[in-house]
């Protein structure tokens, strides 16, 4: 969206951006900074530099409510902000693991910057640490590869029976053989019942011992736009409609992981909507300045994944087809650092 806006700048438009940090970093090379291959700084978007391209005000922080009767939200410095219109792209937060002592090691998958640091700091005090990935999606995975490659014993567990199962059956298998020669335990069936400082203990008795776990179970919707009376799924996630705007507040918008499509539900929460999304929410802002009509989102149903496995090699995902070699990796390293070179300009 800023990249939009600072290809053609909209006219009596005052723009700003509040972000918590100057640099936000991409969530596809996580994985990779974990593991070693990239420096953090490679992985991520200077975003204040980003928005004086785009003639926006960039403002360092978060917002800690939404005032929606009032147009205005309120940073967590206390400082408030007016606004005509709004458009959020806050992500989710991680569903917190039950019953969690104080003194559990217990990791967050979000913020992924902060994410990177304290799991480098971990292993850096203990380098042969019993880690443990509660959640076996795409980004669970890639940190279990991750661990595993910085020497780490690691343990991958999810409620599932099988790891990435909403990427297919024959990328589940590539993923549970790539498991098995990285010396990854895999413990499907897992239900979490508490939190210790001495590991996990799972709902049938069972004890997955750690001196490091990592909370990988998937997105939770933010807290924000429930606290503010907005209309939200059962998880939190703000409804918006196929114009990207609040069900219940015509002023706002949302994009990405912090939002459901009232009328796609099922649509997957991945980065490949988020940035699809953008150039249309550009242009969608722009319409509403005008209070000119705009434009429907539809969802890619069907798109190609690639998991970084932490030995120079990927496994290409394009249900049902699936492929786990070198050449992905090649595939992934080029479209990453692309990716971020574009914005980071």
């Amino acid at each position: 969206m800023l990249e939009a806006f600072a290809r053609r700048p909209e006219p009596g438009l005052r723009l700003t951006l509040v972000s918590p940090a100057p640099h936000s970093t991409y969530s596809g090379m996580v994985p990779g900074v974990i593991g070693g291959a990239y420096a953090l700084r490679a992985a991520q978007i200077d975003v204040a530099r980003l928005a004086a391209r785009a003639g926006a005000a960039f403002v360092a922080g978060s917002v800690a409510a939404l005032d929606v009767a009032a147009g205005s939200v309120l940073l967590a410095d206390g400082a408030r902000l007016a606004y005509d219109l709004a458009s959020f792209d806050v992500g989710s937060r991680p569903r917190p693991l039950p019953a969690t002592a104080g003194d559990a090691p217990l990791v967050a998958l979000k913020p992924m910057d902060a994410a990177a640091a304290a799991i480098d700091a971990a292993l850096a005090a203990r380098p042969r640490a019993r880690a443990l990935v509660v959640g076996a999606g795409a980004a669970g995975a890639e940190i279990a590869f991750a661990l595993a490659a910085r020497g780490a014993a690691v343990t991958c567990c999810d409620h599932a029976a099988a790891p990435v199962g909403a990427l297919g059956a024959a990328t589940a298998r590539r993923v549970a053989r790539a498991f098995a020669a990285a010396r990854i335990a895999w413990v499907g069936g897992a239900e979490v019942a508490a939190v210790a400082r001495d590991g996990v203990q799972l709902a049938d008795g069972r004890t997955l011992p750690a001196e490091l776990v990592v909370n990988a179970t998937g997105p939770g919707g933010p807290k924000l736009f429930a606290a503010a009376g907005l209309a939200v799924d059962g998880d939190g996630f703000l409804l918006v409609d196929d114009h990207l705007r609040a069900a219940d507040r015509r002023e706002l918008f949302a994009a990405g992981d912090c939002a459901t499509l009232a009328a796609q539900p099922d649509a997957p929460r991945s980065g490949v909507q988020a940035v699809r999304q953008g150039p249309l929410l550009a242009a969608n802002l722009r319409a509403a300045l005008r209070g000119a009509a705009t434009q429907p989102y539809r969802a890619q149903r069907r798109a190609l994944a690639l998991l970084n496995t932490a030995d120079r090699r990927a496994i290409l995902s394009y249900p049902p087809l699936a492929h786990h070699g070198r050449a992905a990796w090649w595939l992934k390293d080029a479209i990453d650092r692309r990716f971020v070179a574009r914005f980071d300009a």
